[in-house]
């Protein structure tokens, strides 16, 4: 069921952070505002469904998230980390996410932020069907991926959809969207950052926080120099 039309829109980003980095915060804090978003949520997965065991734990995870938001003041109140999939069954499957977001915070309007590659993905996602009658989409720009590959795999996946051009963005039934976001890329891996940590680096994408937080807990195999 759809949410009420006057229901706060809120966007879903969900990942491991495995550290959270600089990427993620300019990204969310873009979604946030070009989106008009009342709120964003940062969901990291205990164990994402479709990538290998995250290094650090959840609970490191989650606390390095906290400590890279309390520095942004300018979104406060706005963008929080959510540990909804906590205690969830495990692969961290959306479709559980947004339907234990229902039940616990009402009839929010959900919008789930994806890069371009993974919406070409999104047939071989869990239950993809009832999940995108629950949404609506954020898709973000990945290199390589054009605007006509984006069109052709919303057609395939929601043939209700129609594009809207004094809107800019696809229109489908029950008030769902699709915003595609030209003017910003998903942030690198942090497989760049882990790397430069476990050799001693200090990586220039790292909030000051997340990195004091690694520092104190010798995360991702990083050892003071000597």
């Amino acid at each position: 069921m759809a949410a009420p039309e006057n229901s706060p829109t809120v966007g879903l980003f969900g990942g491991t952070f495995d550290p959270v980095h600089q990427g993620h915060l300019d990204l969310a804090r873009h979604v946030l505002e070009r989106c008009r978003l009342d709120e964003l949520l940062f969901i990291p997965a205990p164990l994402p469904p479709h990538k290998r065991q995250p290094l650090a734990s959840f609970a490191h995870r989650t606390a390095m998230l906290a400590a890279a938001l309390a520095e942004c003041p300018d979104t406060r109140g706005r963008v929080r980390c959510s540990r909804i999939e906590e205690h969830l069954p495990t692969p961290s499957y959306t479709i559980n996410t947004v339907q234990a977001l229902r039940n616990r915070e009402g009839n929010n309007r959900y919008c789930l932020i994806i890069g371009a590659d993974s919406l070409l993905d999104l047939p071989h996602w869990h239950r993809i069907g009832e999940l995108l009658h629950m949404v609506s989409l954020i898709v973000v720009k990945r290199e390589m991926i054009d605007l006509a590959r984006i069109g052709s795999a919303l057609a395939a996946l929601m043939p209700d959809l129609t594009f809207d051009p004094d809107q800019g963005r696809w229109c489908g039934s029950q008030g769902r969207t699709v915003d595609y976001l030209d003017d910003i890329e998903l942030p690198v891996s942090s497989s760049a950052i882990r790397e430069d940590l476990r050799q001693g680096r200090v990586p220039a994408m790292l909030p000051p926080a997340v990195f004091a937080y690694i520092r104190q807990h010798r995360l991702y195999g990083w050892r003071e120099p000597v």
